[in-house]
């Protein structure tokens, strides 16, 4: 009798509780869950420290699950939502994203209209130089949804406001590998954006191999870019590494929008590649006057004159240095002027050079000339005897000499 009353009391508790679950099921009554969905009997056997609210301003600990109240859905959802804000602004991303997480699964709008809160605020932390917060949420989030375009853009923005630029532009590139042609412009915007400013910053600081580092980086990614490739030639000027800067140019040259700055660095080149290997020349009027040295001692100022075949010292001048270095007598020589045929010794000193260019034994006629030792005449001329020894150009334009062993 008594084993008969407790199967009835057992089939009556069944019935209650088959009735209260279709019940909940019929009118929407929720099963208790955490926030990431999971049935509340698996916080008591795997607690998570994690997914345990912060309650801001008193610090007090709730279970997420708490949340979800039997007959007030909509409440529920404004307490999650209040809990997950509480999480992210104490800086318990994991906390705040895991929720997240769930709301983008079963409420997307308010997950949506989370997700541009807390964009929005992010982008306040950097304006504040809360850095570091904004690197961490990034990292926590990226983790979540490692291809959302929005969280790599705060990327961006957290790695420029940290001066990390090469970065920055990596993020950048890779995001636009992941984009269709159409979607690449505003990339494409910001990319040129954070070159020409980096551009501006090295120039200032004149860092011509740091900027050439960072422009091979930029070419990587984007080979033959022109505008790369023209800034890159310049930082190689600004080295005098022409070989480079030239084949840069070169392949530029046919390009008709960047033909004329490149045809004026050419130019450049070229008369640094002149100077480097010239002579500076003094211009009077029609004349160029040249500075050597007798001896590798006592120096002397010559007007060029490519019609002399024999180089001509001034008598003035020879008597002053005669004593000092004792050349020798070679022999007299009959010398055609503009005044007629005159009779003038020749002596030879040890050597002469000009600049790093010497060659020994040099014959001078010793001549008296007009104004010898004027700022507008010098001290004699310089004949073919020293300039057949070299391959020569006079650069009248630029008044340089240019020298070339033969």
């Amino acid at each position: 009798m008594r084993s008969h009353s407790l199967l009835i009391v057992l089939l009556m508790v069944s019935l209650g509780l088959n009735a209260y679950l279709l019940l909940s099921h019929s009118i929407g009554l929720p099963v208790m869950t955490n926030a990431l969905g999971l049935p509340s009997d698996r916080l008591n056997t795997e607690p998570r420290d994690d997914l345990t609210a912060i309650n801001s301003g008193k610090n007090q600990q709730r279970q997420i699950e708490s949340l979800f109240r039997i007959g007030d859905k909509k409440n529920d959802k404004a307490l999650l939502i209040a809990d997950l804000n509480d999480a992210f602004l104490a800086g318990d991303f994991d906390t705040a994203i895991d929720g997240w997480q769930w709301l983008s699964s079963y409420e997307v709008n308010l997950a949506r209209q989370l997700k541009t809160q807390w964009l929005s605020r992010a982008e306040q932390w950097l304006l504040e130089d809360k850095i570091e917060s904004v690197k961490l949420l990034t990292e926590v989030w990226l983790r979540a949804r490692p291809y959302d375009k929005a969280l790599r853009y705060l990327q961006v923005q957290w790695e420029l406001a940290a001066g990390q630029t090469k970065s920055a532009l990596e993020t950048l590139y890779g995001l636009m590998g992941e984009l269709p042609t159409t979607e690449q412009g505003r990339v494409v915007r910001e990319i040129s954006k954070i070159v020409d400013a980096e551009i501006t910053r090295l120039s200032e600081q004149k860092a011509w191999q740091p900027m050439i580092t960072f422009i091979e980086r930029l070419l990587w990614h984007e080979p033959q870019h022109p505008p790369y490739l023209l800034m890159l030639a310049k930082a190689h000027i600004e080295l005098q590494q022409y070989s480079q800067a030239k084949t840069l140019l070169y392949s530029l040259q046919f390009n008709a929008f960047y033909a004329e700055q490149v045809k004026s660095l050419l130019a450049i080149i070229a008369l640094n590649d002149l100077q480097s290997m010239s002579i500076v020349l003094e211009q009077q009027r029609e004349h160029y006057l040249v500075n050597g040295l007798v001896d590798s001692k006592n120096s002397i100022r010559l007007m060029i004159d490519t019609g002399a075949s024999i180089s001509v010292m001034s008598t003035e001048y020879f008597q002053r240095i005669k004593k000092q270095l004792a050349p020798e007598f070679v022999r007299n020589a009959r010398i055609n002027t503009a005044g007629g045929v005159v009779k003038a010794p020749i002596y030879q000193f040890a050597s002469f050079q000009i600049g790093d260019y010497r060659i020994p034994n040099m014959q001078f006629v010793i001549m008296v000339l007009e104004k010898s030792g004027s700022k507008e005449n010098g001290d004699g001329l310089l004949g073919m005897n020293y300039l057949k020894a070299f391959d020569f150009q006079l650069d009248q334009k630029n008044s340089r000499l240019l020298l070339k062993p033969r």
